[in-house]
């Protein structure tokens, strides 16, 4: 579930995640444009499986533009979904050779690691990328890091990382649910409960919010 999570809401969303560039020359700058549409084409693509037209956006995107980012970890992406991973590593590093301290890199290169199984090195680079004041979408940096710390696993640490992910977004549903269940196994019960009715709050109940409503439940009337 946990890596489900992180690639259908890390991955399809950060990766179209773009930051703004100043371009002084006009010509640059449609380029730059034209290769942000193509990539989010290229995503587009990908998550309906047309794998042939999705590459093509993505090698258009490049070649429109090669010194932003956004196109390196796409095709990163788009490698390590058709089982080339060391070739995609290649192009997660160039998107942070480009640019060191954008945020959108180090937090895709991260999740990177993290399905890689190198989980203390991934959440080391979720940590860089909310360093990026810029960085719009730091909460899923610091969710990742906390999905990431379930894996090693450290309760606590993962604990620590949703609560920020929550200050820097509260209407975050996966955070809140790893949060109350985290809260239920640390036997904090009524913290437990007023984080996943904040959860309840966002989405319908769900088979795995009733459970969990029971359980809580059955230990604050004992």
């Amino acid at each position: 579930m946990i890596s489900r999570i992180i690639v259908l809401t890390l991955l399809s969303v950060n990766l179209i995640a773009c930051q703004a560039l100043q371009t002084p020359d006009p010509a640059e700058g449609k380029k730059i444009s034209a290769a942000k549409i193509n990539d989010r084409l290229g995503i587009a693509y990908l998550d309906r499986h047309d794998i042939q037209r999705a590459k093509q956006k993505f090698l258009l995107a490049l070649e429109l533009a090669p010194n932003i980012p956004e196109p390196w970890y796409s095709m990163g992406y788009f490698l390590e979904s058709t089982g080339n991973k060391e070739q995609a590593r290649k192009y997660y590093l160039k998107a942070i050779k480009i640019s060191p301290q954008r945020g959108d890199a180090l937090n895709n290169y991260g999740t990177f690691l993290c399905r890689a199984g190198d989980y203390e090195g991934a959440i080391a680079y979720f940590m860089k990328a909310t360093k990026d004041p810029q960085y719009l979408e730091r909460a899923s940096a610091f969710e990742n890091a906390g999905l990431c710390s379930l894996k090693l696993p450290q309760a606590k640490g993962a604990m620590a990382y949703f609560k920020r992910a929550l200050e820097e977004d509260p209407s975050r549903p996966a955070s809140l649910m790893e949060l109350a269940q985290l809260n239920y196994k640390e036997g904090n019960y009524k913290s437990a409960r007023h984080t996943l009715d904040q959860y309840l709050q966002l989405l319908p109940p769900s088979m795995q919010s009733y459970q969990l409503e029971k359980k809580i439940d059955s230990k604050l009337i004992a």
